[in-house]
C-alpha cells in the first residue's frame, strides 16, 4: 500500500462550474468528526466525477484531515483520476497536493480552509476513498511549566515558539539573533539581525535546545530561509533606530509539534503599557559581555519600567513603539538580539510575544535596556502575513 504525490501546477483545469452539483462546504466545529467520502462509496466511483469539499473553521484554528482509505488508479505524477488537498483552501487549488495510488493520509491545513477535490477523467477503472475531518483547536503560547546575563537555563523545549537565525555561510557564526514563531512559515526577529548578510546563507533554527548535543531534543529542525521583511521605516544608519523589527517566512513549512509551535500574538492586549510587568526574556546569547554563548536557551525576568527611563538615555527612543526594561544584575545579552520577551497569562498560561529584543549599554549594567514594542507593530504584521491567521486567545 502506498501513495504518490505531487505539486499540481495547472489550476487552469479547475473551475467553480466544473464540480455542479456535487460541491460542499461543511464548518468543522469542535468536538465533532465529518466524513468525506466519494460518490458511492463502498463501491466505485464513476467516470468524470468531479467533487470538491471546501472546509472551514474558527480563525486560528486550523482542519485536520485523515483518510483511513485511498484507493485510486496509479498513474505516473497522478495525470488521471487524483485527489487533490489545498492545505490554505484555496478553491482553485493552486497550491493542492495531488494524490493517487492506494494508502492512507494524515495531514493538517495550514489556516482555518482545507480544500479538497476528487478528479477523475472520462476513463477510468474506478476507485474511492474515505476521510475524517476534525477541527484542531486554537493554539498557541503553549509552553511547559515548571545571552542572557543571570539567567536559568530553560527546559528542554520549554518554549516551543523560540527559534534563532542561523548563518550557515564559511565565515558564519551559527546562531547570531533571536526569532519567535508566529505561522506555520513565519517568525518575528530584529530588523538589524539582516544588515550586512546574505538570505542565501540564512537559516531558522526550531525545536533546538543544546546546540552542543543534537540529539536531546527530537524536534530540532534547520530551515533556509526564502524572504526577510523588514519594517519600511527601519533605518540601517542609526544605531538605536526604532521600527527595528522583521518577518522571516522559511522556505518550507515549519512543521508545528510538541516541541515547535507558535507564540500567541498580544492582539487582546492592545494599548496595555506592560510597565511594572515582568516579562520572560529568552535565548542563545552571551552570558555576559564578551563572554562566550550559551549552549542552551537561558531566560530571565525583566522588568518593564517607565519610558522616562530611556528616552532621558536613548536621543531616539519611543515611548509607543519600544519597551524600557531594567531589573538589577539581569539582562539580554549579544546575539540575543531580535529573542523574545513573554508574558505568559496566568489566566490560561499561554506565552504571548510582547517585545523583541533590541539594544542597551553593554550588559546587566544599571541602564535599561530597549526592545521593540510588538504591540504598535501588529496591524504590520498582519498587513505582511494576509493569508495567515492568528489565535485571539
Amino acid at each position: 500500500m502506498w501513495l504518490v504525490c505531487m505539486l499540481l501546477l495547472d489550476a487552469a483545469l479547475v473551475t467553480d462550474a466544473q464540480y455542479g452539483g456535487c460541491d460542499y462546504t461543511i464548518d468543522i466545529a469542535s468536538g465533532l468528526s465529518y466524513s468525506i467520502y466519494s460518490p458511492y462509496y463502498g463501491g466505485l466511483y464513476p467516470a468524470n466525477t468531479q467533487c470538491r469539499w471546501t472546509l472551514t473553521t474558527t480563525l486560528g484554528s486550523r482542519v485536520a484531515l485523515s483518510c483511513s482509505d485511498i484507493s485510486l488508479p496509479l498513474t505516473t505524477s497522478c495525470i488521471a483520476d487524483r485527489l487533490v488537498i489545498s492545505k490554505t483552501g484555496q478553491s482553485s487549488l493552486s497550491d493542492g497536493q495531488s494524490y493517487c495510488g492506494s494508502g492512507v493520509l494524515n495531514t493538517q491545513s495550514s489556516i482555518n480552509r482545507m480544500t479538497i477535490a476528487l478528479l477523475v477523467p472520462p476513463t477510468t477503472q474506478g476507485g474511492r476513498f474515505f476521510c475524517t475531518a476534525t477541527k484542531i483547536e486554537c493554539q498557541c503560547g503553549v509552553r511547559r511549566t515548571r545571552k542572557i546575563v543571570n539567567g536559568e537555563a530553560t527546559l528542554v523545549n520549554e518554549f516551543p515558539m523560540m527559534a534563532a537565525l542561523v548563518d550557515g555561510s564559511k565565515s558564519g557564526e551559527g546562531i547570531f539573533c533571536g526569532a519567535t514563531i508566529i505561522t506555520n512559515y513565519h517568525a518575528i526577529t530584529a530588523a538589524h539581525c539582516y544588515m550586512g548578510r546574505s538570505i542565501a546563507n540564512l537559516a531558522l533554527l526550531v525545536g533546538e535546545h543544546d546546540i552542543t548535543v543534537g540529539s536531546d531534543s527530537p524536534y530540532t529542525a534547520l530551515l533556509l530561509l526564502a524572504s526577510i521583511k523588514i519594517h519600511e521605516g527601519y533605518s540601517s544608519s542609526t544605531a538605536s533606530s526604532s521600527n527595528d523589527i522583521a518577518i522571516v517566512r522559511t522556505r518550507t513549512e515549519i512543521v508545528f509539534n510538541p516541541g515547535v509551535g507558535p507564540a500567541c500574538l498580544p492582539i487582546k492586549f492592545t494599548g496595555a503599557s506592560f510597565v511594572g510587568i515582568q516579562l520572560e526574556a529568552v535565548g542563545w546569547g552571551t552570558l555576559d559581555y564578551g563572554a562566550p554563548k550559551s549552549n542552551v536557551p537561558m531566560k530571565v525576568s525583566l522588568a518593564v519600567v517607565q519610558p522616562t527611563q530611556c528616552s532621558s538615555l536613548y536621543a531616539n527612543y519611543s515611548s509607543t513603539q519600544q519597551l524600557c526594561t531594567l531589573t538589577p544584575n539581569k539582562d539580554t545579552c549579544q546575539s540575543d538580539s531580535g529573542g523574545p520577551l513573554f508574558y505568559t497569562d496566568g489566566y490560561n498560561m499561554r506565552a504571548y510575544l510582547i517585545g523583541t529584543i533590541g539594544y542597551g549599554i553593554a550588559c546587566a549594567t544599571d541602564r535599561p535596556s530597549v526592545s521593540t514594542n510588538v504591540l504598535y507593530y501588529m496591524q504590520w504584521i498582519m498587513n505582511n502575513t494576509p493569508e495567515w491567521n492568528y489565535c485571539y486567545q
